[in-house]
Parts: C-alpha cells; structure tokens; sequence
C-alpha cells in the first residue's frame, strides 16, 4: 500500500467491505512516511468518519436480516393450520435468526410438576428431544 494524500483509500475501504482493522493501515503508511502532523490529522479524521458509516452500513445490514427473516417468518406462519408445524416454523426461525446450534421450545407440564421439550430443532440426540427438567429449570 502507497502513502496516500487523500482520505481516498479509506472509501476505497469501505467500497470493498474491509474489516475493521484494515482501516489503520493508511495512517500506519502515513507515519512511516513521515507525513505531516495536520496530513496526518486530517486522516485521522477520515478514518473516524469511515469507521462510523461502516458502522452504520454493518447495523443497517443486520437490521435487513432481520426484517426479510420476520417476513419470511409470516409468510411461513401464515400457509400453517397444525399447532405443531407452526412451533416448529417458529422454532426453526429462531434458531436461523440467532445463529445458534440448537433452539427449543419448553413447556411447564403441572400435573407432573416438571417442564419438557415441546419442539427442538437442530438436535439429533432424541434423549435430548425427551428431555424434562425440574420445573424453573
């Protein structure tokens, strides 16, 4: 990477989607080239401001995410009728969202006084998928 002049480099960054990281590089260059204090400044600057709208182009792409998995999520609801489909859908959705391994959906049984696995998903252990736990649990 060049010395650079202009706060250029730090759009041509957030163009190509940089990590974090990455956007120190320009000043690191400046420094060993011995740019001057208000150079330097000035590219400090700059790569503040291109921090907070990657920030913001970051917060904006999750918040899509979200929004096209709520969606889907009542598009999916809306074409079910059976109560364990739907539990299902939902739970499925939720583990997606969240980007977990597993998700499941409890139930409290009171007559037993104990609470049980009413849907899983992403377990394959069917003694999980039966598992009851104390109550509060």
């Amino acid at each position: 990477m060049g010395v650079m002049s202009s706060p250029v480099e730090f759009l041509e960054l957030l163009a190509r989607e940089a990590a974090a990281v990455e956007f120190e590089g320009p000043l690191v260059a400046a420094r060993a080239a011995g740019l001057p204090a208000d150079q330097l400044a000035e590219l400090e600057q700059a790569k503040t401001v291109a921090l907070r709208v990657r920030a913001l182009l970051e917060r904006r792409r999750r918040r899509e995410i979200e929004l096209s998995g709520l969606y889907d999520t009542a598009s999916d609801l809306a074409g079910l009728r059976d109560l364990d489909d739907v539990l299902r859908a939902i739970v499925h959705r939720a583990r997606n969202l969240l980007g977990a391994d597993v998700a499941y959906m409890t139930l409290n049984d009171e007559e037993r006084g104990d609470t049980y696995m009413r849907v899983t998903d992403g377990s394959v252990s069917a003694r999980f998928q039966r598992l009851r736990l104390p109550m509060g649990a």
